[in-house]
């Protein structure tokens, strides 16, 4: 007779409850700062990494556009970005951060530093590289497969 499937003995749902579990403290820290997750990596792209083309942003995320787009949309609405047509070609758009939402980044890098570094002391320097390594590895045999990532 065939076992039953155990949903929790696989890989997959391990990394998904570790992605949860380190995303949960995150995102509540952040909720005081009225942003979510997103809002955050967008913040992040932009104010830190300089990257103003909303496809790129999505990229840089791991995101479909779409998504990207209802945030950034969101995020105007808020106040913490601007958009504007390209200036050589109209069809294009940046993306800027506005005085709030350079302020909200600031303020928000605390929070960020401080869930990186408990999740760090989690791990040994070596597990910590060794865990990289293999998550590099599987995301790169599955990328091919993979839809909206």
């Amino acid at each position: 007779m065939k076992a039953p499937y155990d949903l929790h003995s696989g890989l997959g749902y391990k990394l998904t409850i570790a992605a949860r579990t380190n995303n949960a403290s995150f995102e509540t820290a952040l909720s005081t700062l009225n942003l979510t997750r997103q809002m955050w990596c967008v913040l992040v792209a932009v104010g830190e990494q300089n990257i103003t083309a909303p496809s790129a942003i999505a990229d840089y995320i791991g995101i479909i556009r779409a998504a990207a787009s209802r945030t950034l949309k969101q995020m105007e609405r808020d106040g913490l970005l601007k958009r504007a047509a390209g200036n050589t070609d109209k069809r294009t758009t940046t993306v800027a951060l506005t005085p709030k939402g350079r302020d909200l980044l600031y303020h928000s890098m605390p929070l960020a530093l401080q869930t990186r570094s408990s999740i760090d002391a989690a791990l040994s320097n070596a597990e910590q590289t060794q865990l990289t390594h293999l998550l590099e590895k599987l995301t790169a045999s599955l990328k091919a497969t993979a839809t909206g990532v």
